[in-house]
């Protein structure tokens, strides 16, 4: 297998986490199938984000290859990025099962705020 696994796996929690956002933007509507999807697209986004962060320095001597020497400060800065990433949606997921057995009226206008910073600046 030439490719390195990082750059397999990146892909699940990007895709994961911005439906998720999307799912908790919806279930302001339609409140607990799309609230509930949300959670598990949370959930999952998350493990895959842990996953494809512990994975990120097997993809360091392959872009190495094709950028060279300058691929350092590139690197430092997607991982700062995914460290940035991965917490906000920690706090999202935390929030969002503390919701599940205590529904306090100011955790969903937070998770909402939080879905927002997640998001890539692209989008």
């Amino acid at each position: 297998m030439g490719t390195p696994i990082h750059t397999l796996l990146v892909h699940f929690p990007i895709a994961l986490l911005i439906f998720g956002v999307i799912f908790q933007f919806v279930a302001l509507w339609k409140k607990e199938s799309f609230n509930k999807m949300a959670l598990y697209l949370f959930g999952s986004g998350f493990v895959m984000g842990i996953a494809s962060y512990m994975t990120g320095d097997s993809a360091i001597p392959d872009a190495r290859e094709k950028w060279g020497q300058a691929v350092h400060s590139m690197v430092e800065t997607h991982e700062h990025y995914a460290l940035i990433t991965m917490a906000i949606f920690g706090a999202v997921l935390f929030f969002k099962l503390l919701a599940r057995f205590k529904p306090y009226k100011w955790i969903m206008p937070l998770v909402l705020v939080l879905c927002i910073a997640g998001q890539p600046r692209w989008l």
